[in-house]
């Protein structure tokens, strides 16, 4: 594979029907603008489009106001419209309609609802957009579902999580301020799912999490990580750039360190990572840990470092750049990886030693003895006995990465992963132009 896999433009002998080219609104809480340019991640919503497949598409994010710094702009409003790229556009809804009414949040929250839906309906109409995909069976599922039975054009689910394992591991709702409990969420999930026109999960594990759930299995699909990673990542790890200047910042040695990645919230895990650290060093390995993310517990996880008096080993790099992580996983001694999502499909392609959980998905990459080392869900010390496995054989270390790297570009080939969503999205629009 060559170092930087080129999205050519690749249409499907199925797209050549008679149709307009079809359009895409993509309903996603997942990251503001803001967020997708400070992570530099504007790939993952870029390659919606399909290298062309869709003429146009618009992402939206129903309530961005509610999680960008105040910087960003007003918290109340109109909806504001951004231009990402040629056909990409961004529209980031505000947490209230209103400033005057801020006091009442529900209801100014409703009005801002309001005037999205609304205009997004007009611009469906206006722009003669064919598919709404949403990322959640829950908010944005429900929104979506509203928008497209009123437009008359069908809606596509796209599930990367298992809700039913989160909410055993936190015993808290995904949604607590917009669905209260977990009973409400399960009511949406099975109406959203069930009433969906094509269900796409980002693996099998949370496409079981939408079938058990409602999903019609005959309109259920996966739709993969892969074409959602930056380029960088697909470079072979010997040939990337190396920022010594960034490394001597975060006082790492090639070699010498864990990495995490992923948020700092109790659904991922990050204490068990720290947990990690303190007993690989209490065995004599001198690593120190970089956890890749922000999140609520980073207090919290510093005051354990410094209780077990390692404080100086446990690094908080922050959120971290594209071109920085594509530098960093091939450097690390181990990958920890209680929980992770895409980022492991992105470790995975650095050829990184990973010591992982047997949750989610994670056993469709990670293969003890193979690929890595998978360890049961919530077992912090063998999680560590598998990190000091890997620290004491360096070469048995290097040959898993080289093995898992090897299976990531096997099932995460970006271009058969776009080639099977064109040939999906393809026989959902011939099945809305000729209804069964």
């Amino acid at each position: 594979m060559n170092d930087i896999i080129s999205k050519q433009a690749k249409i499907s002998t199925s797209e050549a029907i008679d149709r307009p080219q079809p359009k895409l609104l993509v309903l996603d809480a997942g990251y503001t603008l803001e967020g997708i340019r400070e992570r530099r991640i504007e790939q993952s919503v870029t390659c919606r489009d399909l290298d062309g497949f869709f003429a146009h598409v618009w992402s939206v994010h129903p309530f961005a106001t509610l999680v960008t710094s105040e910087s960003w702009g007003p918290r109340h409003g109109r909806p504001q419209l951004y231009q990402l790229a040629p056909r990409h556009s961004i529209i980031e809804g505000k947490v209230g309609r209103h400033a005057w009414l801020s006091r009442l949040f529900a209801a100014n929250f409703l009005l801002s609802q309001i005037d999205l839906f609304l205009m997004l309906w007009r611009l469906i109409r206006k722009e003669g957009i064919s598919v709404i995909r949403a990322a959640s069976p829950l908010y944005p599922g429900l929104f979506g579902w509203a928008l497209a039975r009123l437009s008359g054009i069908p809606l596509v689910i796209r599930v990367g999580g298992n809700h039913d394992k989160y909410y055993e591991t936190t015993g808290q709702p995904i949604e607590p301020r917009l669905m209260r409990s977990r009973r409400i969420e399960k009511i949406v999930e099975r109406f959203v799912f069930s009433r969906a026109d094509l269900v796409a999960a980002a693996n099998q594990d949370n496409l079981d999490f939408a079938l058990a759930n409602g999903a019609r299995a005959e309109r259920s699909t996966l739709f993969r990580y892969g074409n959602l990673i930056d380029d960088r990542h697909f470079v072979e790890p010997g040939r990337r750039s190396r920022d010594d200047a960034y490394l001597a910042e975060l006082g790492i040695s090639p070699g010498k360190f864990l990495l995490y990645i992923g948020r700092l919230e109790p659904v991922k895990q990050p204490d068990h990572v720290v947990e990690t650290l303190v007993e690989v060093r209490r065995r004599g390995f001198d690593v120190k840990a970089v956890l890749a993310g922000e999140g609520r517990m980073r207090e919290q996880l510093a005051e354990r470092a410094h209780a077990a008096g390692i404080e100086d080993s446990l690094i908080f790099a922050g959120n971290v750049g594209q071109d920085r992580l594509a530098q960093l996983m091939p450097l690390a001694a181990a990958i920890v990886s209680p929980h992770t999502g895409r980022a492991l499909t992105e470790a995975a392609l650095g050829a990184a030693p990973v010591v992982a959980y047997d949750v989610d998905w994670q056993g469709e990459l990670i293969e003890t003895g193979v690929t890595g080392i998978l360890v049961p869900h919530g077992e912090v010390e063998q999680m560590a006995q598998g990190t000091v496995r890997l620290l004491s054989d360096p070469a048995y270390a290097r040959q898993l990465g080289d093995s898992l790297r090897k299976r990531a570009l096997e099932m995460l080939d970006p271009l058969a992963l776009d080639e099977h969503e064109r040939q999906e999205y393809s026989k959902l629009l011939t099945r809305f132009d000729r209804p069964e």
